[in-house]
């Protein structure tokens, strides 16, 4: 490389990194579910994978004077070593090995993400050599922008299924676990989250240049699209993970690229990846902090519930208690302040376990204009912790499909484990025939949850009926006299 400065800034970069393909690593070790690649000759097989790298290593990283012929050859070459992840995971998911598998040799998988990352860093810390790249070779705008990264068939199956259950009312647990089986399978996939540290970085650089022409900027704004596009898409948020998230760094240090970003649809990624991601305990909030208001301007019904699930998600992995923090409170004022509370309203079916925007929606509407302030809204949240699990169980009920309360009846509802009207219910979920519709037996399995009542003590349990309530007492009381009469002042809260 020319500039020793300049590997240096890339190493530093890849620090991150390397302590994820670290974890990649052990975590393949501990699963024993290695599977390996076609063994490396010397010299590397020709056309190969190890030989392909260090072609695209040698002419965008180590060499002081490259052609024009070598610039065109890093399409074909990355195009190339797209092919080969391909095999090499349909043989590692089918168990079948094709006969391109003898080229997808490599010393260690993991190290391809890795080796794509430096190429991809590299460019994007040299300017003059990422332009240079893109002026002698045109058909880096078609693999960067044209052809999107390949997720695989076995992640667009499970996302056809995880679909098919949410649009269907009568999709049961079964559906759900035949969805969550081939997500599981799809995961072993991993052919585009490598890819994505040379797409996702080369992407991003071009957000950072300032553009010299039409050209470039029109570049640009094809480039913010597949960014939104890849850190956004449920099924490329799965497949790219933190890949995606790691090439994404630079933009989340820039403010003004951060807000370029938000008005583009944008800050799903951000809210997702600060719950999910590596970025989730020093860049993620560091740039939600950075976030102007005017960032939260000109979002779609589509960006502001895809924020809303990431702070759903939030509240999952960390606990109810995030909500009052001043990053969660902030993010919940601005959503209001800027949209009203239209937007709690739709995102309050997001969830069944997590009613929090039902709450904001229910809260608001009674007095629209006392939460005006970012105050007032930290303090409605504050609230939102000390609703008890009776409240919360019963509105996650109204928020279930029909489906899904049939499937639910032991978790929600009477709390008496000996109720009659669950047992009968349970009778009648054995004669349900899927796509026959029964109103009245409907109305009655959503009343018996949605109409439960409160234990009046202790607030934790409901009961369908006093005669279940009084059934239950003496299973009951020793957890209802732990609540004193401060406790259950501090827990109840008006939904």
């Amino acid at each position: 490389m020319e500039d020793p400065m300049l590997r240096a800034k890339v190493q530093t970069r890849l620090a991150a990194s390397y302590m994820g393909n670290l974890q990649l690593d052990i975590t393949s070790l501990l699963s024993g579910g290695k599977f390996p690649s076609a063994p490396l000759q010397s010299p590397p097989i020709a056309t190969g994978m190890t030989d392909s790298m260090n072609e695209l290593k040698r002419i965008l990283v180590e060499s002081r004077s490259i052609t024009k012929s070598d610039y065109q050859k890093v399409p074909v070459l990355l195009r190339r070593i797209r092919h080969l992840l391909r095999v090499y995971y349909d043989a590692r998911i089918t168990g079948q090995k094709k006969s391109d598998f003898k080229y997808c040799d490599v010393r260690k998988l993991t190290d391809v993400g890795l080796d794509l990352h430096e190429i991809g860093v590299t460019l994007q810390l040299s300017p003059s050599r990422l332009r240079a790249l893109f002026e002698n070779s045109p058909e880096m705008d078609s693999f960067l922008l044209d052809e999107p990264l390949d997720v695989g068939r076995w992640r667009e199956e499970a996302q056809k299924a995880e679909d098919a259950c949410k649009n269907d009312p009568e999709a049961d647990d079964d559906d759900r676990m035949a969805a969550g089986d081939l997500e599981e399978s799809s995961d072993e996939d991993l052919a585009a989250f490598h890819m994505a540290y040379f797409v996702g970085d080369v992407l991003v650089a071009w957000l950072l240049l300032n553009p010299l022409n039409e050209d470039e900027r029109r570049r640009s704004e094809r480039c913010m699209q597949r960014v939104v596009e890849y850190s956004t898409e449920p099924i490329y948020r799965r497949a790219l993970g933190d890949a995606m998230t790691d090439t994404m760094r630079p933009l989340y240090w820039s403010q003004p690229l951060l807000v370029k970003f938000a008005h583009a649809a944008g800050l799903p990624a951000l809210f997702g990846d600060w719950s999910t991601s590596m970025c989730s305990e020093n860049t993620c909030p560091d740039a939600i902090k950075s976030l102007p208001s005017q960032a939260w301007e000109n979002q779609t019904e589509k960006s502001l519930l895809g924020i809303m699930s990431g702070l759903l998600q939030k509240v999952e992995c960390d606990g109810s208690d995030v909500v009052t923090t001043p990053l969660f409170s902030r993010a919940i004022y601005e959503i209001y302040s800027h949209y009203g509370i239209a937007p709690f309203e739709k995102a309050s079916r997001l969830s069944d376990t997590e009613i929090l925007f039902y709450y904001l929606h229910r809260r608001i509407s009674k007095r629209p204009e006392a939460y005006k302030t970012l105050k007032a809204i930290q303090h409605l949240l504050k609230r939102y912790r000390k609703i008890p699990p009776s409240t919360r169980e019963r509105h996650g009920w109204n928020i279930l499909t029909v489906s899904g309360r049939w499937d639910c009846i032991t978790l929600y509802g009477c709390d008496n484990a000996h109720c009659p009207e669950a047992q009968e219910l349970l009778k009648l979920r054995e004669k349900r025939v899927r796509g026959v519709r029964d109103p009245a037996v409907e109305e009655r399995l959503w009343k018996w949850g949605a109409e439960s009542k409160a234990c009046g003590n202790c607030r934790q349990t409901s009961y369908c009926s006093h005669a279940c309530q009084k059934a239950d007492w003496p299973s009951h009381k020793a957890i209802c006299k732990k609540y004193t009469a401060k406790e259950r002042e501090e827990q109840e809260v008006e939904i």
